[in-house]
């Protein structure tokens, strides 16, 4: 019987960021990629250092939500520092987004900022 680490049919735990600064929200996009998503990726410690440079300063877990490729374990955070992409070679540039500018967003990266401002 297959591990089910290697099953392609069962989502990743992935943690997934919300990081808000002057009412905008953080959004990354891999090279590999055209539209923007919430930074994150294995949960793990360390991870939106290693992905934008900020230091987290206060980290609080919001809710689960599930995807086909992903089950996003959503945290809010707040960081201090100056997001730089140029570490982390998979992510091609950043933006703080208005909510109001046209962008090309994941549809679930949309349904997760939904699920957060019903909460909030």
């Amino acid at each position: 019987m297959p591990n089910s680490s290697s099953n392609k049919s069962v989502p990743r735990q992935r943690a997934t960021a919300i990081v808000i600064r002057d009412e905008k929200i953080l959004l990354v996009r891999d090279r590999t990629r055209t539209s923007f998503s919430l930074p994150g990726g294995g949960i793990e410690s360390g991870e939106l250092n290693e992905e934008t440079t900020l230091v987290a300063t206060s980290i609080s877990y919001l809710f689960q939500h599930g995807g086909k490729a992903n089950n996003h374990h959503v945290f809010r955070i707040q960081a201090d520092g100056d997001v730089d992409v140029i570490a982390d070679a998979a992510v091609e540039e950043f933006t703080w987004w208005d909510r109001a500018s046209e962008l090309s967003i994941y549809p679930h990266v949309v349904r997760i900022l939904e699920q957060f401002g019903e909460g909030n």
